[in-house]
């Protein structure tokens, strides 16, 4: 089988070039790096392709990974007039995001993007998508064979038994990067983030902000990323200092990784900024700051604030010890199957193992369906909030153990006597 995986991301600049030469590599943004270097990892028994016109007539699959091009600022049309010229009968998309400010933004597509995914749709068994966002979006349009699979950033090592652990640090303050979007609408959240970056953060890890690369050709827009992103605990002067210092670019996926492993913790609402950080086994919390990061980290079960309440008061000790990767690593194995179940519907070999046993977990299916009705059943601001917890606590409550309902049988238990019982009306 004649398997082709499109890479966006051109190999590594010649010997010399500058930073805004290597970034403009990376397509602008070096988080590109990661997703394309993890499906290349995974993936087995395939040729890569930096042009889709050089697709060979008797290729049999193409693989793609895009992370968000469905939103209404792309137009794909381009794309689609190119795969419906070429005889490739199956087409993969990995891992697709749509793009908006919130969960609450309609998501209008060009027509040039409707007929691309309407080409993904017949070409493939089904398209990979980041979240349940985007499944929706795709709905909306008539796309119906989609499964949704996170990021593949996550599944970067092949481990089916990937866990994150968390180290006790006795309330010391952690070695911690901080990382952010800077976008215009949380303005005051992003100067809160540089400004706990100064204070508490041993480095910031830059991805596409060109004002950033502190060469002459930014001057004047770094001077006003400086203005426009300070919160007032400093100077323009003071902030951009620290940045000139501290500031990471990475334009390879081990210097990174390496970097990373000298961390204890990250912050921020870049997603692969938070990804380098796991994969090097480090502990991050994501600031989600719109639906890709948002659905992303809820699918995935990462542990994630909203960037939109980020006041940059806590330290990175105390921010450190709230963030939890219990249901993380809990659900892990199962996102970890899904992703390679994917693969396999769609014909695509692959280095991630064979399947493990199936485990049929009947009350949680039935848990996680209850929960869901509920929430199709009204939103959480229709009943309030107290309500609405009273609810989902009693769709996840244990039930009486067959142990217990014997003691009580023979009289040998009372709920009063349980430290955790309700008061009997």
């Amino acid at each position: 089988m004649s398997t082709y995986f499109l890479r966006t991301v051109h190999g590594a600049p010649a010997a010399g070039a500058s930073e805004r030469e290597r970034l403009e590599a990376s397509v602008r943004n070096t988080g590109n790096f990661f997703f394309e270097d993890a499906v290349a990892r995974q993936l087995d028994d395939y040729r890569v392709l930096h042009d889709i016109e050089a697709l060979p007539a008797d290729a049999e699959t193409l693989a793609l990974s895009m992370s968000n091009f469905i939103s209404p600022s792309t137009d794909l049309g381009w794309l689609a007039d190119l795969l419906e010229r070429s005889a490739v009968p199956q087409v993969v998309m990995i891992g697709a995001g749509a793009q908006a400010e919130s969960f609450a933004h309609r998501v209008e597509l060009s027509e040039g993007t409707r007929r691309f995914i309407g080409l993904l749709s017949h070409r493939s068994a089904s398209i990979g998508v980041r979240g349940h966002f985007t499944a929706e979006v795709l709905d909306r349009i008539g796309v119906r064979n989609v499964e949704v699979i996170g990021c593949p950033s996550l599944f970067y090592a092949c481990d089916r038994g990937f866990r994150i652990d968390k180290p006790e640090l006795g309330g010391r303050r952690p070695r911690t990067v901080a990382h952010c979007t800077p976008y215009g609408n949380y303005r005051d959240a992003v100067g809160h983030l540089l400004g706990f970056a100064v204070r508490e953060c041993e480095a910031y890890i830059a991805q596409s902000e060109t004002e950033l690369l502190f060469d002459e050709e930014g001057a004047e827009e770094r001077a006003y990323f400086f203005y426009y992103y300070n919160n007032g605990d400093r100077t323009d002067a003071e902030l951009e200092a620290w940045m000139r210092g501290h500031a990471r670019w990475f334009f390879d996926m081990k210097s990174w990784l390496d970097y990373m492993a000298g961390m204890e913790f990250s912050v921020g609402s870049r997603f692969h900024g938070s990804m380098a950080a796991l994969q090097a086994g480090v502990p991050a919390l994501n600031l989600a700051c719109d639906s890709r990061t948002r659905e992303l980290c809820e699918y995935l079960n990462l542990p994630y604030r909203l960037l939109q309440d980020f006041d940059g008061r806590a330290s990175a000790a105390e921010l450190y010890e709230s963030t939890d990767f219990a249901l993380f690593n809990a659900g892990f194995a199962r996102k970890y199957d899904r992703y390679r179940d994917f693969l396999e519907r769609n014909g695509l070999r692959h280095r991630l193992g064979a399947a493990a046993a199936a485990e049929y977990d009947l009350v949680g299916r039935v848990r996680a369906e209850s929960v869901a009705e509920l929430l199709r059943s009204a939103a959480p601001q229709a009943v309030g909030r107290q309500l609405w917890q009273h609810e989902l606590a009693l769709r996840l409550a244990d039930d009486r153990t067959q142990e217990t309902m014997k003691l009580a049988e023979n009289g040998q238990f009372d709920l009063r006597g349980r430290a955790d019982a309700e008061p009997v009306a």
